[in-house]
């Protein structure tokens, strides 16, 4: 009986401390000041679509999941970036998209460019929006537009109709920044809106060749990242979106290279077919609705290019829209992932084995003859450009910093679609030079002008020597075997992963200072906001 009543007397004095503790401790609502600021400025501007059904399958992540997820966010407050694009609402916004169409050899061989042109003249677009085209690159464009192919033009695209509205230029350079710089500049100058779309359509040679392939230039001429970058600081535009239609170019280098020029970005990291984009879709949707969301907007850019190279049988295709708002949070997530688990990367390559697409840069084309007759369609493989699927290592090396890495590649890619013979991709890659040290001598370069952290660009040669450059990894065993897709990825990675690195120290890094620390707003004028005139700090 004595040990009953002792027993009873602990019990009682366990609850009374439980309940004074619990008279201490904050309301579920109650959240610091900093902390309420930072779910804000994370949950703006993200999507509401839910996760819905893919030509291939595969469910995207939804909108509501990274809000739900932002509630919980971590992260010191700059690392996030806010939505410099304002859009009014209730159709009122005025959209100008920018159509950079440099048409070589696509259009010489196989009127791909006039193609694409006409599926634009067959959206019903209204005065809010204008569509601007440079014709550029060629030398034989189709007659069927009356394009001229000895010298650059610009046309307003409207209902039915291609409209000459500048033929005063000569024979311009597409690879040249300067080209493109006036092009973004003329048309906000002449056109102004409140959203700027800008689309690359072209070659694509990922973030160290660029993109660009002019039939009036050499072949080794390439408009590279940090010339592009160079060239958008120029215009002093901030887009709305930025797109390209080309291949692999959905990589880490060039997303954060665009960091301080959009909200979005929409981007391949497979190679294309010559079918590329699907435009009448979208464009119909941003004219029936010029307050459409950016996320809903690129989610049917995405839809509508995988739903057309399926319904043409034109191979494996990939689009992703890539949030840029959380650019600095992937890179030092990366970072961090990768020089801890540096014996692991340099042990094996992760150079994807994928071969390449009709809009597949022909800057390889000097391989050896047996190499090109050999290899199909005379293309080229991922692993001749470093193509490393950033998921597909996350995944596959398993550390304290894999999940962390996870959860930022789950917050910066908002959609996601593929093909259904799609083999491997996860929508994003990051590019590691194994054992190549002409590529590296490119490399260094552009990712060193982009202002990529000079540390991180020198460990990257470590690759060139490393000694698993030639045991490939089975990308094709681990994408039918270990990744179930987008729709189950939220039962394994999510925000409370990042929770383990709350302490400040792991954000002290301070190697993304470099990026764009020396760059400046210098427009002003027509058809540029405020925001647009002034540095963006990360």
């Amino acid at each position: 009986m004595k040990k009953l009543g002792k027993l009873l007397r602990n019990l009682l004095i366990i609850c009374g401390v439980l309940f004074i503790i619990a008279l201490f401790l904050p309301d579920e609502e109650e959240k610091p000041a900093d902390q309420e600021q930072t779910s804000v400025e994370t949950a703006s501007g993200i999507g509401t679509q839910t996760g819905t059904e893919t030509a291939s399958g595969a469910e995207t992540l939804a909108g509501a999941e990274h809000a739900a997820g932002a509630a919980e966010n971590p992260f010191p407050e700059d690392m996030v970036k806010e939505k410099q694009t304002e859009i009014k609402g209730d159709g009122k916004d005025q959209a100008t998209v920018f159509v950079y169409m440099n048409g070589s050899d696509l259009e010489s061989e196989d009127g791909e460019a006039t193609e694409d042109l006409c599926e634009m003249l067959a959206a019903n677009i209204s005065s809010q929006v204008n569509v601007l085209v440079e014709t550029i690159g060629t030398k034989s464009w189709s007659k069927r537009l009356g394009i001229a192919s000895d010298h650059t033009q610009r046309y307003k695209a409207e209902a039915g109709n291609l409209v000459l509205v500048d033929d005063s230029l000569g024979q311009l350079d597409c690879t040249s920044p300067d080209t493109l710089a006036d092009f973004i500049s003329w048309g906000a100058e002449n056109y102004p809106a409140n959203r700027y779309i800008l689309i690359f359509w072209d070659h694509g040679a990922g973030p160290v060749y660029g993109f660009g392939y002019d039939e009036h230039q050499s072949e080794d001429s390439v408009l590279t990242i940090d010339e592009i970058q160079t060239a958008i600081r120029q215009s002093g535009i901030y887009f709305d979106i930025i797109g390209m239609d080309s291949c692999i170019m959905s990589s880490l280098e060039l997303c954060c290279a665009m960091y301080n020029y959009c909200d979005y970005m929409i981007l391949s990291e497979d190679f294309e077919s010559g079918y590329g984009w699907s435009y009448t879709g979208w464009l119909n949707a941003l004219s029936e609705n010029t307050s459409i969301s950016s996320e809903e907007l690129g989610k049917i850019i995405v839809d509508d290019m995988i739903a057309d190279n399926e319904e043409n049988g034109e191979g494996a295709s990939t689009l992703a829209l890539i949030d840029e708002s959380y650019m600095k949070v992937l890179y030092t997530a990366w970072a961090d992932f990768a020089y801890t688990n540096e014996p692991a990367l340099l042990g094996e390559n992760y150079s994807m084995h994928v071969r390449g697409g009709r809009r597949a840069h022909p800057v390889l084309r000097e391989k050896g003859l047996f190499d090109f007759l050999f290899d199909e369609d005379g293309d080229y493989s991922m692993s001749d450009y470093y193509i490393t699927d950033i998921m597909a290592v996350a995944q596959n090396i398993e550390s304290k910093e894999t999940e962390a890495l996870a959860a930022a590649v789950n917050l910066s890619i908002c959609y996601f679609n593929c093909t259904d013979d799609e083999v491997g991709m996860t929508g994003l890659s990051v590019t590691l030079p194994y054992g190549d040290s002409e590529f590296y001598g490119y490399l260094y370069p552009v990712f060193t002008g982009v202002g990529m952290d000079a540390d991180y660009v020198g460990w990257l040669e470590k690759f060139v020597y490393a000694e698993g450059y030639n045991d490939y990894y089975d990308y094709e065993s681990w994408y039918e075997d270990d990744w179930e897709g987008w729709d189950d990825y939220e039962d394994d990675w999510n925000w409370i992963d990042w929770l383990f690195f709350e302490d400040d120290d792991y954000w002290e890094d301070d190697s993304w200072d470099e990026w764009g620390s020396d760059q400046s707003w210098a427009g002003s004028g027509n058809g540029r906001s405020d925001c647009m005139r002034k540095q963006i700090a990360c």
